[in-house]
């Protein structure tokens, strides 16, 4: 199965150069079980990929999103979670305004970029933002401060995760990459270069 990666790579591509998107919902809290086996890979170079569902390592199988009173978390349940250089990407829309949160990780280097997708001129402020990875659990969390977000009342979230040398300049650098609420077809990569957002979660 081949599909194209135009958006995909645009995506990629414009967090990079800001660092130089159906479930269970309850009061504060929303999840959603993604397919097995729908990653897909390609060069950075090319504007298609092809299905790889023998990857483990960037496949999500669970997101969730978490609103409290203090902050929102987005947790995301992977098939491996392994090593090595590495991005995740979470998208936040709330009454007034669309973040972009981007966690990128390698063996050199850990960034946390938080931006207002409607002026991406420069990272915004946030005390208290965090990553972290727990390889034994096969989770990744990113906590962001409510006063971060404008305090919302309210907030849609969508997730994605890419692996390989995301910083190479070599055209045959390839990446695998999986979106946590598009099943993988077709018509999982739109033309908007966002990521997909799930159900609004109001603060509990």
């Amino acid at each position: 199965m081949r599909r194209s990666l135009t958006t995909t790579v645009a995506l990629v591509t414009t967090t990079l150069t800001l660092l130089a998107t159906a479930g269970t919902a309850h009061a504060g809290s929303w999840t959603h079980r993604d397919a097995r086996g729908d990653v897909f890979r390609a060069s950075m170079s090319d504007a298609v990929a092809t299905a790889d569902p023998a990857d483990r390592t960037s496949d999500i199988t669970r997101f969730g999103v978490r609103h409290s009173a203090r902050k929102v978390t987005l947790t995301l349940s992977l098939r491996d979670l392994r090593g090595g250089s590495a991005m995740t990407l979470g998208r936040l829309v709330t009454p007034t305004n669309d973040y972009q949160a981007t966690v990128l990780r390698s063996a050199d280097l850990r960034v946390f970029s938080l931006v207002d997708t409607a002026d991406e001129t420069e990272e915004l402020p946030c005390r208290g933002k965090r990553a972290s990875y727990d390889n034994r659990r096969d989770r990744i969390t990113i906590t962001i401060p409510r006063t971060c977000l404008g305090s919302p009342t309210w907030v849609r979230a969508g997730a994605g995760y890419a692996r390989g040398d995301l910083m190479s300049l070599d055209e045959n650098s390839t990446m695998t990459f999986d979106e946590a609420l598009r099943r993988g077809s077709k018509r999982s990569v739109t033309q908007t270069d966002t990521l997909k957002v799930g159900k609004k979660v109001r603060v509990g």
